[in-house]
């Protein structure tokens, strides 16, 4: 029976097989991922939201040139430059921290998403490198279950196997189809999953070629502070606390604009028939007025109250979204912690029933050749240890998958400390 080549016809468009470690990958997704480009967009935002956070304290120049006609026809023209400097307006003080405040909150966010797209593509990574083991183990299982239907088979037209052997041997050879299968099938698609993740638009083959011979390195001595580390570094918690930081500012602010604003201006003013010719014609004509502003917030009482009002609400919103965000973090931390501690427990084990089930399968081998061990006894001993080997690949490539879900929780956004 013809194996329909499922995973060979789902990649058949790749023109070229890329061969990635986990590095590369790593740089490959940190160079091309669009996740890549939005932290960028996130960097830059940081600085235009700090100048933006800034400008209002500056000096503000304003310049404009108008023509007018009298009744009699005649044109008048006019020319204003006024320069602006505030000295104390509680909104404006409050906008340059908050900038600086906003502008960290953009560069967290940057940070996160670097972060996150480390996360997800060595997540995705593994899974291609776990699919493609799995793929190998099936494909190998396929074999031996070939090569024991081929022997049974003519075993059976000697004479010297029953019909009971035979179709035994059929249903593992149909069973090892199957699970070629879907092996197949889950190939291909970690394959459009990396991709995507990576943003390699090219329809590329990709061949994972990072080795694993031992679970993740990642010692849990003290995991209290492990979490109180996360609690404390992880950018989302950081976010959330600048965000309630800027609300604390705006709550502030609406308080204080109770005071005047206060701001000191001078201003350059002309009335012509014509535009001044050179800068001392323009000074020539020119009236200059200092001045002072003061503008009171207060006198709108209901827009000052409002203003308040909105400010309560927004420092209440602010600090309610930290605690969940702490809360959810702390509940993800547990369970990352117990995840990790799980999978190096399961590896261990799995480690373990591979290497039982390879030196049973051995003795078996050994004893099925010298008529001691039946043949159906010898294919429950191939496909439990095809089911270990399995089990083993699957609690390896978890032990890495758990310690960069740790790295992600921690906002760690170096790649070099996880490539081997």
């Amino acid at each position: 029976m013809n194996l329909l080549p499922l995973f060979w016809l789902l990649i058949s468009s790749s023109t070229d097989t890329l061969y990635l470690d986990l590095n590369q990958a790593l740089q490959t997704a940190l160079k091309k991922s669009p996740q890549a480009a939005e932290a960028s967009v996130a960097r830059l935002q940081s600085w235009l939201t700090l100048g933006q956070g800034i400008n209002p304290a500056l000096p503000a120049p304003q310049a404009n040139i108008t023509r007018s006609k009298e009744l009699s026809g005649q044109a008048l023209w006019s020319t204003n430059l006024t320069i602006s400097q505030v000295l104390f307006d509680p909104a404006v003080f409050a906008n340059f921290i908050n900038g600086i405040v906003n502008a960290r909150y953009h560069s967290l966010d940057a940070r996160e998403k670097i972060a996150a797209l480390i996360f997800q593509t060595t997540t995705d990574y593994l899974n291609l490198l776990k699919a493609q083991l799995l793929l190998d183990a099936a494909e190998k299982a396929r074999q031996q279950a070939a090569e024991n239907l081929n022997y049974t088979t003519e075993r059976y037209r000697l004479g010297q196997a029953s019909r009971i052997d035979l179709l035994r041997s059929e249903v593992f050879y149909s069973r090892a189809q199957i699970n070629l299968l879907s092996a197949q099938k889950n190939a291909a698609l970690s394959q459009e999953k990396f991709r995507a993740t990576a943003g390699i638009n090219r329809p590329q083959f990709i061949r994972a070629t990072e080795q694993l011979t031992s679970p993740a390195d990642f010692p849990i001595t003290d995991p209290d502070s492990l979490l109180a580390a996360i609690e404390h570094i992880n950018p989302n918690v950081q976010m959330s606390q600048n965000l309630t930081t800027a609300a604390r500012l705006n709550l502030g602010a609406a308080f204080a604009r109770i005071l005047p604003a206060i701001s000191l201006y001078r201003s350059w003013a002309t009335l012509d028939t014509t535009l001044p010719k050179n800068y001392r014609a323009w000074e020539e004509t020119t009236t200059r007025t200092d001045g002072i502003h003061l503008s009171f917030a207060v006198a709108d009482i209901k827009t000052f109250l409002l203003a308040i009002g909105d400010a309560l609400a927004g420092s209440r919103r602010a600090r309610a979204a930290l605690a969940r965000t702490r809360f959810q973090l702390r509940a993800a931390a547990q369970s990352a912690l117990l995840d990790l501690q799980e999978a190096k427990l399961r590896y261990a084990e799995a480690k373990r029933n591979l290497e039982l089930n390879q030196e049973l399968y051995n003795l078996a081998r050994t004893q099925h050749e010298l008529g001691a061990f039946s043949l159906n006894d010898l294919l429950e001993v191939e496909v439990n240890l095809a089911q270990a080997e399995v089990s083993y690949l699957t609690a390896l490539c978890d032990t890495y998958i758990q310690t960069a879900q740790i790295g992600y929780l921690l906002g760690k956004t170096d790649i070099s400390a996880r490539a081997r």
